[in-house]
This record gives C-alpha cells, sequence and structure tokens, in this order.
C-alpha cells in the first residue's frame, strides 16, 4: 500500500518524524486531550495523522451520519407513499430499500479535482446520489418502521436491533421479544420501560438489571426476583424499597400499588429517581480481558472504549462487537474490523478509513454505503468494485496516481484524516442517532454545523387534548387507537399502536402520556455518557476510567468494591491523607 502513493508517505513521514507524545486541545469542544506513545504507533500503523478532536467528539460526529429515533412518511417523485429515516427538510434523494440495492450507482460517476477541497466535492456528489429510504434488512418480516435492525419481525419503530421479535419502541436491543420503550436490553423479553438490562423477563421501569425476574423500578440488581424498587441487590427476593420482607408482606404492598394507574406510575417513577440517584454505581464491568479500560468490554485484549468484545488493540471507540476487531482506532457501531480507523457502522473491514456503512471492503477511504469494494477513494453506493473515485472507473496505476496526488492534498489541507463534517450529514442532528448518545440543543448543534429539524408539522397537526386519554388502563377502549393526542411536553401528536395497546393490556400497565420520542429521551437520560472519565473508586481510591462523570454525586466505585455491595457488604469509605 505504502509503495502506492510516495508522494503522501513521504509527507505524513515528516509529520510521523516530529510527533511525539503530547498535549492537544480538541477543536471541536475546547478540551484538552492526550497524544500517547500507544496513539503514536497506532497511528504510524494505519497511515494517519493525529485527531484534531477528543475521540469521543469524533464518534459523536460519526454517530450524526446514523438514522435517529424518528421516521417519517416521505412522498416519492412517482407518488408512491414511504417510511424515511430522512426528516421532510432533508435535500437527500431517496427511494425503497429494495429498489436501492438493485440500482447501478456508477452513474453518478465525476470527476475529481485534487487541488479542490475534497468535502466540498463531496458534497456536491452526496447531493445527487440516491439513499434508501429506510436502512433496514430486506428479510425481515412485518417491520417496516424497523432501522438498522436485523432479524426482525412483527416489530415497530425499533433502531439498531438484531433477532427482535414483537417488539414496540426501543433501541440498541439484541435477541429481545414482547417488549415495548426498551432501550439497550439483550436477551429480554415480557419487560417495559426499562435501560441496559440482560437477560431479564418481566422487568419494568428499571436499569441495569442483570437475570432478574418480575422486578419493577430497581436498579443494578442481579439474579433477582418479585423485587419493587430496591437498588444493588444480588440473590435476593421479596424485597421492598430495600427491606426484606416475607412472601405474604411483599405480595401484599404490591397489590396495593395501581400502576393501571398512570397517576400511580409517574409517581412512582418520581420517587425512585431520587434513590437511584444516590446508591453506588458500578464504574466499569470488565470480563475476561486483559490490559483493557473502559466499560462494557468482554473477552478482550489491549482495549480502551465501551462496549467492545472480542477484540484486539482496539482503542478510542463505542460499539466493536460480533467477531471483534484488531488494530482498529476510532470506531462506533462496527463488526470484523481490522486496521481500520475513524469508521462507523461496518462490517468485515480490513483497512478502511473515514467510511460508513462499506461492509466486506478492503483498502476503502472517504466512502459511504459500499459493498464488496476494493481501492476506492471517496465513492458512494458502489457493489463488487475496484479503483474508483467519486464512482468513476480508472485503470489501476491511473488510480493510485490520483489517489496519491488527491491525499497529498487532503493531508496539506488539514482535511485529511477528519470525518465527514457536520454539515455533510444527510440528517439533522435531532433526527440522528447522535441525539440519543450525545444530546444537544439546537443552538448547539447548529454551531458543529449541524442541520436541526422543529417538528413544527406535527405540532400543527390536529389533535385531542391529553386529558381526554383516561389515566386508568380499564377506562381504555379500542377507540383509543383512533385517536391522536397532543403532546403536553412536546406539542407533538401522537397515537397508539395494536401492538403496544395489546401488551399494555396484558402486563395491567397504564398507557403512557408523553410522545413516544419524549419517552425515549426519558431512557436515554439514565444511561450513561458514551465516553469515558478518569476518576478515583470512592472506596480504595484505586484510578479508573468510568462512564459515571463529575456531575455524578453518588460514590462511584471498582469493579472488585462494587461486588461487595452486591453480597450486603458496605464497602470502606476512601479516607483522604
Amino acid at each position: 500500500m505504502s509503495a502506492k502513493t510516495p508522494k503522501f508517505d513521504a509527507a505524513l513521514d515528516a509529520i510521523f518524524a516530529e510527533l511525539k507524545p503530547h498535549t492537544r486541545v480538541c477543536a471541536e469542544t475546547g478540551e484538552s486531550f492526550e497524544i500517547t506513545e500507544r496513539d503514536i504507533e497506532m497511528l504510524k500503523l494505519l497511515r494517519v495523522p493525529p485527531p484534531k478532536t477528543t475521540w469521543w467528539a469524533s464518534n459523536r460526529r460519526k454517530r450524526a451520519f446514523i438514522g435517529g429515533y424518528e421516521f417519517f412518511r416521505r412522498v416519492l417523485p412517482d407518488g408512491r407513499d414511504v417510511v424515511s429515516m430522512f426528516d421532510p427538510e432533508s435535500s437527500t434523494k431517496i427511494m425503497p430499500v429494495v429498489e436501492w440495492h438493485a440500482f447501478d450507482h456508477s452513474a453518478h460517476a465525476r470527476d475529481c479535482d485534487s487541488n479542490a477541497p475534497f468535502f466540498d466535492q463531496w458534497k456536491a456528489l452526496s447531493s445527487e446520489v440516491t439513499r434508501p429510504a429506510i436502512m433496514q434488512d430486506t428479510k425481515s418480516v412485518n417491520s417496516e418502521y424497523a432501522l438498522y435492525s436485523s432479524q426482525a419481525k412483527n416489530c415497530y419503530y425499533t433502531v439498531t436491533g438484531v433477532g427482535l421479535e414483537d417488539l414496540t419502541y426501543a433501541d440498541m436491543c439484541i435477541s429481545v421479544k414482547n417488549s415495548v420503550e426498551v432501550l439497550q436490553l439483550t436477551r429480554c423479553e415480557w419487560s417495559y420501560s426499562s435501560v441496559s438490562c440482560t437477560d431479564c423477563s418481566r422487568v419494568i421501569f428499571s436499569w441495569s438489571c442483570e437475570r432478574c425476574v418480575d422486578v419493577a423500578f430497581s436498579f443494578g440488581c442481579t439474579d433477582c426476583s418479585d423485587c419493587f424498587a430496591c437498588t444493588n441487590k444480588k440473590n435476593k427476593r421479596f424485597c421492598f424499597l430495600d427491606e426484606q420482607l416475607t412472601e405474604e408482606e411483599y405480595r401484599k404492598r404490591v397489590s396495593e400499588i395501581d400502576l393501571s394507574d398512570a397517576r400511580v406510575v409517574d409517581d412512582w417513577k418520581m420517587r425512585i429517581r431520587p434513590l437511584w440517584d444516590q446508591a453506588y454505581r458500578k464504574g466499569f464491568t470488565i470480563r475476561r480481558s486483559e490490559d483493557a479500560s473502559g466499560d462494557e468490554i468482554e473477552d478482550s485484549r489491549s482495549v480502551e472504549g465501551v462496549t467492545i468484545v472480542k477484540s484486539e488493540r482496539a482503542y478510542y471507540g463505542v460499539g466493536l462487537v460480533g467477531s471483534g476487531g484488531r488494530d482498529c482506532l476510532d470506531f462506533t457501531s462496527s463488526v470484523g474490523c481490522e486496521r481500520c480507523y475513524n469508521f462507523a457502522r461496518t462490517f468485515n473491514a480490513f483497512e478502511n478509513r473515514m467510511t460508513f456503512a462499506c461492509d466486506n471492503c478492503i483498502d476503502v477511504e472517504y466512502s459511504e454505503l459500499l459493498s464488496n469494494c476494493e481501492h476506492c477513494f471517496g465513492c458512494f453506493g458502489l457493489k463488487h468494485r475496484k479503483f474508483c473515485v467519486f464512482n468513476k472507473q480508472y485503470e489501476e496505476d491511473d488510480y493510485w496516481t490520483l489517489v496519491d496526488g488527491l491525499k497529498t492534498a487532503m493531508l496539506e489541507r488539514g482535511e485529511y484524516g477528519e470525518f465527514f463534517p457536520y454539515r455533510l450529514s444527510p440528517f439533522a442532528y435531532n433526527g440522528s442517532h447522535a441525539m440519543s448518545m450525545y444530546p444537544m440543543t439546537g443552538e448547539a448543534a447548529r454551531q458543529v454545523g449541524a442541520r436541526w429539524y422543529d417538528f413544527d408539522a406535527e405540532k400543527r397537526a390536529s389533535a385531542t387534548s391529553i386529558d381526554g386519554l383516561p389515566y386508568r388502563l380499564d377506562d381504555v377502549t379500542d377507540d383509543v387507537l383512533k385517536e391522536r393526542f397532543q403532546c403536553p411536553v412536546s406539542g407533538r401528536a401522537f397515537g397508539f399502536v395494536r401492538p403496544e395497546l395489546d401488551f399494555h393490556r396484558r402486563m395491567g400497565l397504564a398507557l403512557p402520556r408523553v410522545h413516544p420520542v419524549v419517552r425515549y429521551r426519558e431512557l436515554t437520560s439514565i444511561l450513561l455518557p458514551f465516553r469515558l472519565y478518569d476518576r478515583n473508586c470512592d472506596s480504595c481510591g484505586v484510578k479508573m476510567k468510568t462512564r459515571n462523570g463529575p456531575t455524578v454525586t453518588a460514590p462511584v466505585l471498582c469493579q472488585s468494591c462494587y461486588e461487595k455491595v452486591a453480597i450486603g457488604e458496605k464497602p470502606a469509605p476512601r479516607t483522604v491523607a
């Protein structure tokens, strides 16, 4: 690879010759961050210059190119109506996903000018290409509103999931079924309004529980059943507000709480959050790994980040799972990648750099939605192609000459190594998945160059006052499915779908009284930030990297100290010399 681009290699090696460990200031956030010796070794391996932003800010930008928790009905030029991930103000051209896969995107081929700013040229290409109205598995069943969901069946309003069945209003779930309004669940069923739970059944209004059954309004519980409003319990049953009861006492107390009444639900949601905010927090979870720092790391070696599985030498990213990855830097939501840099939602790639959704590709740079391609630069939508720049085919020698000049010029202008800027995203920031992981106000989003969508049409839509929705589930008839209600928080109109109503009746839970996106934002507010902070364990004082930032006032413990809490021991208070 290096012999193919001699000018670029010489220019990059000159940067490396002067590069030493140092502190930088993030060009986007103003925060200081370190370039370490390890970072320099990885940059040399991957043949990219040092970054200008912190890794979490880089991840935020990449997530702005991924569709989020919003769906829209769009009308195609031929009059057909489709579900789309793009808002009505987006200039993106769209077509049904099945047709998109059959389309020949080489029709968008254009010349490249090495002397012109690359991102301006990409903008011209991006404005002409046609994107799929929604990114989804074409083999999914009865799941029109399923975005980035694989193997979905009977799903509605689900995003970024695998193996989903009979799921309504969900995001970041794996192997979950018969659940509503859930976020980041794995192998769960019959759950509602819960976040970051694993191997659970009938868990409602709960957060960070594992292997639990019939648990409500609880946080940090493991191997528990029949618990209500508890925190950090392990192997417990019949606990109420952290108090151990007999089965008879527990059943009596729970029977007096009518969760089919929305007023009762809201009361308990308000009562439980202060208890959660004061409870001990686990600083991180690392399992069967070596030389690892971060959170949600399993079976890995020499890694740093969030949600990294079966990986080796992978740093500064969120989501390298499945078959994992190796020798990767700055990534998000990818599987099976090696020697890749600054990439998003990519499966099975080798030496990809600054790419989005380029699967089964080798040596692809600054490209989007490619599959089974090799040696392509600045391309969109191609399949089984080699030696293309801006979708135009070149002879091999001509390709390398052009790419050498292009990369050298980009390096001189400070472009090369940077992901596409916010202004090039086809999504409004609040319509992208970045809003879920890194929420911002409209003003803040516009300051970084992102677009913002105001949902004025939904606010003006004819809708019934929420006062027209009965508080008690027993008073709700099937006529509710014909109604549109105005959300008292967002002003947006919303309604209910049959699977949602059926689930609430089966579980005996009151219907919610705010827009689905408002409910979703409530759940995402519980999620820990997708970035790492340096902090000391509040018991033993050991240094650690954790997602519990400086605003968390509850005691944050390292993994070993937290285990003591889970079995009923109180960790020793940290002594200050």
